[in-house]
């Protein structure tokens, strides 16, 4: 009869475990106030990845926002920007919750039909980072991804000649703001005249940015200038080009701090600085002025700024800070 009993309890305690066990995917967290009862907003902050010092930016906007508005705040990413049906399932499981506002960063236009359910529920939907072709979104904060390449093309054309050869990396081909840097890049430096040769993907990644960047040398020995659209891949585009022995310049987007580091260092030449932090504190910002009825502008551009070796001390100091470093 002991041994039966001892099997039972057993048996509860696996029961216990299993049923705690948390298996999703991303990372997961609750800031603020306590919510519900005390009347409080829930405002949920959900990224396509996690993976990258420009997420953990947004993070710490987002839940910065939390505490200063002083709102039950949710915090969700997934693992990788490219998993997008990740992503998907993170808003479907979030929708069980009913958040009072979302706050998004997409991936591409696959997440339309979930957050669709939610402004049918008459959550307020507001995209940062990237803009999705939906009209039932409350806003858009972020950078105008054009303008952002635009910027990068226009420093190249600073410091090369018109007729130069000059190569494009690329992070997820069919991405909304991957589609928009590179148009903004490639027709700013092809109307000035030079020639962009190859756009390669290498999926916003370090590692695949490495060999990316050593095959395009090797295809096209005349480059003059590379222009890779976040910084990530303008690491590993140096690196191919270092090991190499060659001296190519090189701009990136974003203004991570191994990005700005590197601008320090003499490595990679420039970087066109997003804000995440900033879209993110405003987009909870923003999604409490929905749920009060404010007037809520239908795109916020949340600015961009060049960074090249003249100003790069400073800002690595500033992007430091706001991760708490």
């Amino acid at each position: 009869m002991k041994h039966v009993k001892y099997l039972f309890l057993l048996m509860l305690v696996l029961v216990l475990v299993a049923c705690n066990d948390d298996s999703s995917a991303g990372t997961s967290t609750d800031e603020g106030s306590s919510g519900g009862d005390s009347g409080q907003p829930h405002i949920a902050v959900v990224l396509k990845g996690a993976d990258q010092e420009y997420f953990k930016l947004a993070e710490a906007g987002a839940k910065q926002a939390f505490k200063d508005f002083d709102v039950k705040g949710t915090f969700l990413a997934s693992s990788k920007e490219t998993q997008e049906q990740e992503l998907i399932n993170i808003l479907e499981d979030l929708l069980i919750q009913d958040p009072d506002g979302l706050v998004v960063m997409p991936s591409t236009g696959s997440a339309i039909p979930t957050l669709t359910k939610y402004h049918e529920k008459d959550i307020p939907v507001l995209l940062i980072d990237t803009d999705l072709n939906w009209d039932d979104k409350t806003t858009y904060i972020g950078t105008d991804n054009y303008t952002a390449g635009q910027k990068a093309g226009e420093f190249l054309e600073s410091i090369l000649s018109p007729g130069d050869e000059v190569a494009i990396i690329e992070g997820v081909p069919g991405g909304a703001q991957n589609e928009a840097r590179v148009a903004g890049g490639k027709e700013y430096l092809e109307e000035k005249g030079f020639k962009v040769v190859t756009v390669q993907a290498a999926d916003f990644d370090r590692t695949k940015a490495v060999s990316v960047m050593e095959n395009i040398i090797t295809a096209h020995p005349n480059i003059k200038g590379v222009y890779a659209a976040n910084d990530e891949m303008a690491l590993g585009a140096y690196q191919a080009l270092k090991t190499a022995n060659l001296t190519i310049p090189i701009v990136g987007v974003d203004g991570t701090t191994d990005g700005i580091q590197s601008i320090i260092d003499g490595g990679v030449t420039a970087s066109v600085e997003q804000l995440p932090y900033k879209m993110a504190y405003m987009g909870v910002e923003n999604a409490i002025k929905a749920l009060n009825g404010e007037t809520v502008e239908k795109q916020i551009d949340s600015g961009i700024e060049l960074i090249t070796q003249d100003n790069a001390n400073e800002k690595l100091a500033n992007v430091k800070e706001l991760l708490g470093k």
